[in-house]
């Protein structure tokens, strides 16, 4: 990359290091600052001296030199202004360069970020500004403007001053947040900091500083992610230090490009807001889901290895078409503002180089994709101009509104069938047959079998999907490089990403290729004691233990390729459905199945479009948000699974805003209720952003295409019937309700355990639900015809069961028979067919061991 314009990125990421780096963390005495440093960096009125932290920010480079590349402090890195000067004086620039981060500043603030009314009694002062905690943009969001609060007073939640982690990530009423006096923010300020510090010292690869800046972004995201960007005054505080930072790179890297190439690097031009200086770019990934679920009838082996690498390989894509666009296009990684869920976004300068290099790599990414996917998958890029003042508060949200049209527009756009159109060349040349070996791969049933995972015979792009699969939960590094060779190993990939990214994975920090181009730890607990980048993908996969070995749940005819720390087959984990059953010492009970879960947050693309007050939607705040919401899925999640009792619940995916599990039914069943309160709790019990949730049931040796389709039904059909709801057993019930229903699969299982109840009425109680149903349906027509009628006989015949059956072995007989007729009639009138959850529930729950 250019030397200079890595410099002005990084400039722009470094300029509000002070607001982190105070004078207290720094621990730099006040005769120690050279007097000549503070008209240099800081403004002034009437001889008064303001915005510090630009001076803390040319400190904190100078102080910590040591453990910064060395370019940071050396002169003769790139052109113009030197590092510190570039980084700390953007509240007083004096060069057109200096302008360039001044600029990028105000407009990934929007210009002017937005003020709470005038509650100057509540707003923090000048005094008191680190005891400002970072309000959640999700208490707020809010489709109904009405409900868009001006007033900081509504604001009841804040985020811990912590680094970011599964147990940090949760907003906390504010009370128990916010300190309560400066001493205890400036404590909670200096051990971040320090610890902070701690991590810098052992970041690696110094000598390279393009990787060094992807480790830095990392940490700073781990650090400052809970530190509001603007702490005074009545500044709406809910943009963080990060995303700021980060968006003010993005922005500064695309102006310098522009002014540099199009001769105009002046300070007049430089702060001209009409011309379209900037192009928008997003990558999207059409064609996932049947990248992920494709399978073949043969394809029961390896079927939990490869659909996780298939989805990692997914992550995979999405990062290194960034990674690729932006290293021809001559950006850094800080360019890409977003990027989650297979989506990505990169701000670009608007000269002809960078529409040229989206031609080219939109090209060479579908060219590979073609080559091993036929064109089931494709990559669409979306590109639009914008001008500095389309950043401006007010304007944005038209930008983006434009954007997002131009985004639906390419997807829709469809396959381009004029480069890719027609008969493969070559296809059926490809197949071999031998004696005793498949032509056809056994896992997708596409491409030809012409390599091989543990002595099967499979395609190259299955062996490397069960490669992923099979490292992703066995080691903690992943090192990317460009191919340097053609020779396979069985420790990379045979086909490389885009047929130039070879990739391969370490538990060994210290090992490094010599042409490493990035390094990441895949670990989420090691986010605050890693010497490389953090990437939260790799999501939560259950493994084989010493403890499975004696789990005499696991038959030796499900226990096929049992390896410790591989991944749980989904038979083992249909197996861990059956409980102990009480009443046969050493037996099972209940169904060995498997539950696969889908869900997504409601309305999102309403909440994302409509959500925030036209004066706050700006690119920061977009990101920050973005962010937040992935953390649910990505950070908290992974970690939840693993330390729960839901420890068998396969990870499919889970980021962006969806997810796709897979578990033993009854876990699944209970996890998604957990689910539920867990993210209320996460988005501050705010009623406008729910999540609607499918659950299907399979035997484990379904395909995992069908299991797909058929949670995704279950899904969509719960959309179908409102928002914030679970379907399953074919009925959908909303989450109160769900919640009720637990309560009554509670007081059923007592009437079980009791004797008030017997099996055969528990059974028959399946025809009284149907009788209620058909019922309800029977008043809502406007014609009833005598022959439909006998389902209103439900109640009559209820009580006939009820009396018969109930209570015979209790003295107390008639007082039980009036306990659970009055429950059961009054349960049947409310809920109709949405009783099956509770009851079928303790069916399977209950079903004997053939």
């Amino acid at each position: 990359m250019d030397p200079t314009t890595l410099k002005v990125s990084m400039a722009a990421f470094f300029h509000d290091m002070g607001k982190f780096a105070g004078k207290k963390e720094l621990e730099i005495p006040s005769q120690n600052i050279n007097p000549d440093d503070k008209p240099l960096y800081l403004k002034s009125y009437k001889g008064t001296y303001s915005h510090y932290h630009a001076l803390y920010t040319a400190q904190f480079i100078e102080k910590f030199s040591d453990w910064l590349p060395q370019e940071l402090n050396s002169p003769d890195w790139g052109e113009k202004d030197i590092f510190t000067n570039l980084a700390a004086m953007h509240h007083k620039p004096e060069s057109p360069i200096q302008h360039i981060i001044t600029e990028a500043d105000c407009l990934s603030s929007g210009w002017d970020r937005d003020k709470f009314n005038k509650e100057y009694n509540l707003a923090p002062s000048v005094k008191n500004y680190k005891r400002t905690r970072l309000l959640p943009i999700l208490e707020q969001l809010s489709p109904v403007e009405d409900q868009q609060s001006d007033s900081i007073s509504d604001y009841k939640y804040r985020y811990p001053l912590k680094p970011v982690s599964a147990e940090n990530i949760f907003p906390h009423p504010k009370e128990s947040v916010v300190p309560e006096n400066n001493k205890k923010a400036d404590a909670e300020y200096k051990k971040l900091f320090d610890n902070f510090i701690d991590n810098l010292k052992i970041l690696s690869h110094k000598d390279d500083i393009e990787l060094w800046y992807e480790h830095f972004d990392s940490l700073m995201m781990i650090y400052t992610s809970h530190i509001p960007a603007a702490r005074v005054g009545n500044i709406v505080y809910d943009i963080s230090l990060y995303d700021h930072c980060r968006t003010t790179a993005a922005l500064a890297t695309s102006l310098y490009l522009f002014h540099s190439q199009t001769d105009t690097f002046t300070e007049k031009d430089i702060r001209s807001s009409k011309e379209n200086k900037f192009l928008l770019i997003n990558g999207d990934f059409k064609g996932i889901q049947n990248f992920i679920f494709s399978s073949s009838a043969d394809s029961q082996k390896f079927r939990s290895k490869i659909l996780r690498g298939r989805s990692f390989a997914v992550s995979l894509l999405s990062e290194l078409a960034a990674d690729m666009l932006c290293r021809e296009i001559g950006l850094p990684v800080t360019s890409v503002i977003l990027n989650a869920a297979g989506k990505f976004t990169i701000i670009a300068p608007n000269i002809p180089q960078t529409r040229a290099s989206v031609g080219k790599i939109k090209k060479e990414i579908n060219d590979w994709l073609v080559e091993i996917s036929f064109g089931e998958t494709i990559f669409n890029i979306a590109v639009i101009e914008a001008s500095s003042s389309d950043f401006h508060k007010d304007k944005f949200i038209d930008l983006w509104d434009r954007f997002n049209l131009e985004m639906e527009q390419e997807k829709y756009s469809g396959f381009d069938r004029g480069s890719y159109g027609g008969a493969v060349d070559g296809y059926l040349d490809e197949f071999i047959n031998e004696p005793g070996k498949p032509a056809v791969c056994p896992l997708c049933g596409k491409r030809p079998a012409l390599d091989t995972f543990q002595e099967e015979s499979v395609c190259k792009i299955c062996r490397d999907h069960i490669f992923l699969g099979s490292n992703i939960v066995k080691k903690k590094r992943l090192s990317i490089y460009f191919i340097n060779n053609s020779s396979k190993s069985e420790n990379c990939l045979h086909e490389p990403v885009f047929g130039k990214y070879q990739i391969s994975f370490s538990n060994d920090p210290g090992k490094y290729q010599n042409d490493l181009l990035k390094c990441w730890s895949l670990e989420n607990e090691e986010s605050t004691n890693s010497d490389v980048a953090i990437r939260f993908i790799k999501g939560y996969i259950p493994v084989y233990s010493e403890k499975d070995l004696a789990d005499d749940r696991i038959t030796v005819e499900n226990n096929d390729q049992f390896i410790i720390g591989d991944p749980k087959t989904f038979n083992h984990i249909a197996c861990m459905a059956k409980q102990p059953d009480p009443e046969k010492s050493g037996k099972y009970k209940g169904v060995e199945s498997l539950g696969v879960l889908k869900a997504d947050v409601d309305n999102l693309g309403l909440l994302m479009a409509c959500g925030l007050k036209e004066k706050r939607f700006t690119l920061s705040r977009l990101a920050t948000l973005s962010r937040q919401l992935n953390y649910y899925f990505t950070v908290y999640l992974p970690w939840f699974l693993e330390k729960s009792e839901f420890n068998n619940i396969y990870t499919v995916f889970a980021g962006g805003d969806d997810l796709f599990l897979i578990g033993p039914w009854n876990s699944i069943i209970e996890f998604a209720g957990s689910m539920q309160k867990s993210f209320a709790d996460y988005v501050c019990q705010n009623k406008n952003i729910t999540f609607s949730a499918g659950i299907s049931i399979h035997k484990p040796h379904t395909t995992i295409d069908i299991m797909s389709e058929s949670s995704e039904g279950s899904l969509d059909k719960a959309k179908s019937d409102g928002r914030d709801r679970l379907r399953l057993f074919s009925v959908t019930a909303d989450w109160a309700e769900i919640q009720k229903l637990m309560k009554i699969e509670e007081i059923f299982t007592e009437w079980l355990e009791k004797g008030w109840i017997s099996r055969v009425m528990f059974y028959n109680l399946n025809e009284f639900i149907k009788m209620a149903e058909k019922e309800k349906q029977l008043i809502e027509k406007d014609e009833i015809h005598i022959n439909d009628m006998a389902c209103t006989k439900w109640r009559s015949l209820l009580a006939y069961s009820v009396n018969r059956n109930i209570g015979k072995k209790n003295n107390d007989k008639e007082k039980i028979k009036q306990e659970v007729m009055v429950n059961l009639t009054r349960w049947l009138k409310t809920y109709e067919g949405k009783l099956r959850i509770p009851l079928w529930k303790i069916l399977y729950n209950r079903r004997q061991e053939g």
